[in-house]
Protein backbone atom coordinates (compact mmCIF):
# COMPACT_ATOMS: atom_id res chain seq x y z
CA UNK A 1 0.00 0.00 0.00
CA UNK A 2 1.28 3.13 -0.78
CA UNK A 3 0.47 5.45 2.13
CA UNK A 4 1.18 8.74 -0.45
CA UNK A 5 -1.35 7.53 -3.28
CA UNK A 6 -4.04 5.68 -1.45
CA UNK A 7 -6.50 4.17 -3.75
CA UNK A 8 -10.00 5.25 -2.33
CA UNK A 9 -11.58 2.67 -4.39
CA UNK A 10 -10.17 0.11 -2.29
CA UNK A 11 -12.40 -1.08 -0.13
CA UNK A 12 -9.03 -2.16 2.06
CA UNK A 13 -7.24 0.83 1.12
CA UNK A 14 -10.22 3.19 2.10
CA UNK A 15 -10.87 1.31 5.53
CA UNK A 16 -6.60 2.29 6.84
CA UNK A 17 -6.68 4.18 9.93
CA UNK A 18 -4.94 7.67 9.12
CA UNK A 19 -3.54 7.80 12.51
CA UNK A 20 -2.25 5.03 14.23
CA UNK A 21 -3.23 3.81 18.02
CA UNK A 22 -1.58 4.15 20.94
CA UNK A 23 -2.42 1.02 23.32
CA UNK A 24 -0.95 0.82 27.14
CA UNK A 25 1.22 -2.37 26.11
CA UNK A 26 2.82 0.07 23.59
CA UNK A 27 3.56 3.13 25.95
CA UNK A 28 4.82 0.95 28.42
CA UNK A 29 7.11 -0.42 26.04
CA UNK A 30 7.72 2.70 25.40
CA UNK A 31 8.47 3.84 28.98
CA UNK A 32 10.47 1.36 29.88
CA UNK A 33 12.64 1.87 26.93
CA UNK A 34 12.89 5.21 27.03
CA UNK A 35 12.54 6.95 30.16
CA UNK A 36 15.53 6.63 32.90
CA UNK A 37 13.51 8.30 36.03
CA UNK A 38 9.64 6.62 35.70
CA UNK A 39 7.51 9.28 37.33
CA UNK A 40 3.95 10.65 36.47
CA UNK A 41 5.44 13.60 34.81
CA UNK A 42 8.03 11.55 32.70
CA UNK A 43 5.13 8.91 31.40
CA UNK A 44 3.14 11.79 30.46
CA UNK A 45 6.04 12.98 28.57
CA UNK A 46 6.47 9.45 27.21
CA UNK A 47 3.12 9.61 26.11
CA UNK A 48 3.00 13.18 24.59
CA UNK A 49 5.94 12.43 22.72
CA UNK A 50 4.43 9.32 21.23
CA UNK A 51 1.15 11.06 20.48
CA UNK A 52 2.81 14.20 18.50
CA UNK A 53 4.71 11.36 16.31
CA UNK A 54 1.46 9.80 15.70
CA UNK A 55 -0.30 13.31 14.73
CA UNK A 56 2.73 14.26 12.26
CA UNK A 57 2.76 10.69 10.69
CA UNK A 58 -1.51 11.46 10.34
CA UNK A 59 -0.73 14.89 8.77
CA UNK A 60 1.95 13.74 6.47
CA UNK A 61 -1.22 11.00 5.46
CA UNK A 62 -3.64 13.26 5.14
CA UNK A 63 -1.39 16.05 2.84
CA UNK A 64 0.04 13.59 0.25
CA UNK A 65 -3.75 12.20 -0.08
CA UNK A 66 -6.32 15.60 -0.27
CA UNK A 67 -6.51 15.41 -3.91
CA UNK A 68 -7.26 11.70 -3.58
CA UNK A 69 -10.08 12.56 -0.67
CA UNK A 70 -11.31 15.58 -2.25
CA UNK A 71 -11.97 13.74 -5.39
CA UNK A 72 -13.54 10.91 -3.80
CA UNK A 73 -15.67 12.93 -1.92
CA UNK A 74 -16.99 15.16 -4.92
CA UNK A 75 -17.33 12.11 -6.88
CA UNK A 76 -19.48 10.47 -4.06
CA UNK A 77 -21.39 13.44 -3.36
CA UNK A 78 -22.42 13.57 -7.20
CA UNK A 79 -23.73 10.47 -7.41
CA UNK A 80 -25.56 10.90 -4.39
Amino acid sequence: MDWNNIDLKNQYERSQNIIDSLSFETILLEISCNVQDINASTVMAQFEADLQIRIKSARDVMRANLQNIVNDALEYRNDG
